[in-house]
């Protein structure tokens, strides 16, 4: 609880410093996530999930060529896994990690000419929800399930965006980004919920938006 109060805190004070900027926009953005965990595990092969991102973002001149971009965000992650043992007959199983977060991005953006950025900065993610939905298939007998992974999971997690943007017409925004977390997602493995302690969330990400004046 204490961190989500710093976390919120951090938030309020910027959105504070902003109001006192004359030449800060605030906006909406909303895009797609493709999104996958990284692992040891060898076993369960992982492919890309798609997902919805959408919030508001506040951009802040600081110097000629620089602005501050933190925003506010809720993003659909996670991924999809499966296996099959070549040596059992009808035996496979495809799942799909879903992680649901609040994600508080603050991005350096330095403007290569006009409307064109180039971006870096951190990002904490507060865990709304993680679930397993999971289908399997040993020797004929199938079985679906979904797995709540709440209390496995480490809650918060720790990140770094790298990216690209466009505005144009001054209202109009578009971006590329590609999110590396360095934190895992779970802070202990479960093989019966196919999770391991080591996993840890990487997404790409295309958004448009539009800063209101």
């Amino acid at each position: 609880m204490k961190k989500y109060i710093i976390i919120l805190g951090t938030l309020f004070l910027s959105a504070a410093a902003a109001a006192q900027t004359e030449k800060v926009k605030m906006g909406i953005k909303a895009g797609l996530n493709l999104s996958t965990l990284t692992y040891d595990e060898n076993e369960l092969n992982s492919s890309e999930k798609t997902g919805f991102t959408a919030g508001i973002m506040v951009e802040i001149p600081v110097v000629k060529n620089f602005s501050l971009q933190p925003e506010l965000l809720y993003s659909q992650q996670g991924t999809k896994t499966s296996f099959s043992d070549p040596d059992v007959t009808n035996s496979n199983y495809n799942g799909t990690l879903k992680l649901n977060y609040l994600n508080i991005p603050v991005m350096l953006k330095y403007y290569l000419i006009q409307g064109l950025s180039v971006q870096a900065g951190p990002q904490i993610g507060i865990l709304l929800k993680a679930n397993n939905k999971y289908q399997d298939n040993f020797l004929g007998y199938e079985n679906k399930e979904s797995l709540n992974l709440k209390e496995y999971s480490s809650g918060i997690d720790t990140s770094v965006n790298f990216g690209l943007g466009y505005q144009f017409k001054e209202k109009f925004y578009a971006d590329l980004r590609y999110n590396i977390s360095y934190s895992n997602v779970f802070k202990k493995g479960d093989v019966n919920h196919f999770i391991s302690n080591d996993m840890k969330n990487r997404v790409f990400q295309i958004t448009i938006g539009y800063f209101f004046k």
